[in-house]
């Protein structure tokens, strides 16, 4: 269990009863929040940045340099571990306690905070920004490849992905399509919290905003995804690119002249 909680602190402010699950000799889930009669249980994940990036950080701003990083926001193997073992805690938990849906809620903290959190849903869909050649303006595309939730769609209905920034949390919904609960959690009490910041690919795709990848086409053939997207769509000479986020930061000395 964590010994910092995010989630305990939304949910209790939203009005639900939380109360934490016992620890067995196996590995069980965090929480089991309830809304009147709606129970949920949840598995927390607190995501905090890598040490030896921190130090390096650190070191260059003491020394007045620039510190910048790139990082991939598309699939991420770390993180899909994560997932994998919050999977297998909600199932322990799930088979001994009733409840009516099972989400992951992942909060990515310190520096590269929102990264993570990009990273944590992209993992989760498979996600990728789809474009047409001379079409300046992409669309997200969801399970354009292999994706944690296609994975475990018997396993987790949804999940919560969160950022925190000094005292500003920010928090999406992720709704599964291919969970046969997807669409009772997005009807949810607790869904209905989430006033902006669902995600729901099913509704974004039926108004023309994001494209799904529906195929049982290997995702290891880009090419063949791809030319799925056209014929299904109608595009044109379709390409897909990973988004990044960069940043750069430095220390600027205070004067300290009178």
């Amino acid at each position: 269990m964590q010994n910092f909680s995010v989630a305990t602190q939304v949910l209790e402010q939203w009005g639900a009863k939380v109360t934490p699950i016992k620890t067995s000799e196996k590995k069980e889930t965090d929480w089991l929040a309830e809304f009147g009669p709606y129970q949920l249980l949840i598995e927390e994940k607190i995501k905090f940045e890598d040490p030896e990036v921190k130090q390096d950080r650190v070191a260059r701003l003491n020394k007045y340099e620039v510190h910048g990083t790139t990082q991939s926001l598309s699939h991420n193997n770390r993180i899909s571990g994560i997932i994998g073992t919050a999977v297998r805690q909600l199932a322990s938990t799930g088979s001994a306690i009733q409840h009516n849906h099972r989400i992951i809620w992942f909060t990515g903290l310190d520096f590269d905070a929102e990264a993570k959190h990009y990273q944590f849903i992209s993992t989760l869909y498979g996600s990728t920004r789809v474009f047409e050649l001379n079409k300046p303006k992409g669309k997200e595309c969801y399970f354009f490849r292999n994706s944690d939730f296609f994975r475990y769609q018997n396993h987790i209905d949804g999940a919560v992905a969160g950022f925190l920034v000094g005292d500003e949390l920010t928090i999406k919904l992720c709704l599964n399509p291919y969970s046969p609960g997807w669409q009772t959690l997005r009807d949810s009490p607790f869904a209905a919290n989430f006033k902006v910041g669902l995600i729901d690919p099913v509704a974004e795709e039926s108004a023309g905003k994001a494209y799904i990848a529906d195929t049982e086409l290997p995702r290891s053939s880009t090419s063949a995804v791809i030319r799925y997207l056209e014929e299904k769509y109608g595009l044109d000479q379709v390409f897909n690119i990973d988004m990044s986020l960069a940043s750069a930061v430095v220390s600027i000395p205070r004067n300290t002249q009178a």
